[in-house]
């Protein structure tokens, strides 16, 4: 079976430490991503709830607000520093939310079993998804549901695509790859999503593309800089050992691109997720 090893040095990593660097703005920007996720996964009071692929803890601590009272949840990632930064930020000490380190894929995972399973754009990198799912449904009830937001295609979902084309035009064409390959465009084929989480054994397994609205309080040299700096860019500057100058007109470029996005009330940027939900048969 295959190992998380470059998922877990990755997020281990000076770009993957970029999600405390830019927490408070990402958690504000991908707010109405969870809301969605909310709406699909319908936590009720009680609840117990595993989180996948937790990162600074967003979505755990709004879920936990969900089932909380006599609910609980269990959430999980792979990187040691961004669970330490979301205990920390968890000051409240809430006795309904712990965080473990481990792999979904190929550990065990305490706290179930569960009657709901979770996921905001962290079930996307699994060396083997099946086999990660397949572990993951072991370790829920039987009915228990999962509730899926991965990200949709690149093309038509500005947020990467307007830094990845400048990246691209600055610098040169990233690696190719599997368009299926772990990362965050992993599950972009919904009907590829939904064959893997039936070949893992869920049911009643559904996916959909959903139009949401990402949204920055501005100003707009913020979120081109913000836009500029995890992603594709990122992964590009990487690849060419990009210099400062390199990063100011990657940024420059994505400003003039985002400039229709802006608005009043601060920056608007559409963008399409996949939801995904399944239930366990037992």
């Amino acid at each position: 079976m295959p190992g998380n090893k470059d998922q877990v040095n990755y997020w281990n990593s000076k770009l993957g430490l970029k999600w405390i660097q830019f927490e408070d703005e990402l958690d504000a920007v991908f707010e109405s991503v969870n809301q969605a996720l909310v709406d699909r996964a319908r936590p009720k009071l009680g609840e117990n709830l595993l989180d996948i692929g937790c990162g600074t803890g967003a979505t755990a601590r709004a879920f936990s607000q969900l089932v909380s009272p006599g609910g609980y949840v269990t959430a999980v990632d792979i990187s040691e520093p961004l669970l330490r930064h979301a205990k920390a930020q968890d000051c409240q000490a809430n006795s309904g939310l712990t965080y473990s380190l481990l792999d979904a894929q190929t550990n065990a995972i305490p706290g179930g079993p569960f009657d709901l399973v979770i996921s905001r754009f962290g079930a996307m990198f699994f060396a083997d998804p099946v086999a990660a799912f397949a572990n993951i449904r072991s370790h829920m009830k039987t009915g228990g549901r999962l509730a899926i937001a991965a990200w949709a295609p690149m093309k038509g979902n500005p947020w990467f695509e307007a830094p990845k084309n400048a990246a691209v035009d600055q610098l040169g064409p990233p690696d190719r790859s599997d368009p299926n390959a772990p990362g965050p465009l992993g599950f972009q084929n919904v009907d590829h999503v939904i064959a893997l989480l039936e070949k893992s054994g869920f049911r009643n397994v559904s996916g959909q593309i959903i139009m949401v609205t990402l949204m920055h309080s501005g100003p707009l040299e913020r979120v081109a800089s913000l836009a500029s700096n995890i992603g594709p860019a990122a992964r590009i500057l990487k690849k060419y050992s990009g210099s400062d100058a390199d990063v100011a007109a990657i940024t420059s470029a994505v400003f003039d691109e985002y400039r229709k996005f802006e608005t009043l009330k601060g920056v608007r940027i559409p963008a399409k997720i996949n939801f995904f939900e399944a239930s366990n048969p037992g």
